[in-house]
């Protein structure tokens, strides 16, 4: 028997066996209607009526106990919309603070437009007085 030699070709069977089930003995009895009512009722839990805090209790209320369940639909939907919010306030304060600097700005020129105005009436109170001295 060497390593490389033949192996015998081994029959493989196409057809199985045929399943046998087995017999079940024939039922005794069926159960009569007021025997299932007395099982049911035997095994059934006693139904109280609800507390009164129960019924006044809002139905939207969440205990901090059970989880809480959202569609992936409406996940989604919420964080387009947050992102959407986030841009825009991020807008808004972009515009914010473009507005200040044309304010700083306007405050400058206007202040310059200012000193200029006050020394164009201090030369024209100079040029009155050396004209009416004479």
């Amino acid at each position: 028997m060497g390593f490389f030699s033949k192996k015998k070709e081994v029959e493989v069977k196409t057809e199985l066996p045929p399943l046998k089930f087995p017999e079940l003995p024939p039922e005794e009895h069926e159960p009569t209607l007021t025997e299932t009512d007395a099982l049911k009722q035997a095994v059934s839990p006693v139904s109280l009526p609800p507390m009164p805090a129960e019924r006044e209790s809002p139905r939207f209320e969440q205990s901090e106990e059970k989880p809480l369940f959202i569609k992936v639909e409406k996940y989604r939907e919420v964080m387009v919309t947050l992102n959407e919010l986030k841009n825009k306030l991020k807008d808004a304060g972009d515009l914010l603070v473009e507005l200040n600097k044309i304010k700083e700005q306007e405050e400058r020129e206007l202040s310059a437009w200012q000193d200029d105005l006050n020394s164009i009436k201090e030369k024209l109170i100079s040029i009155d007085r050396t004209m009416f001295e004479l």
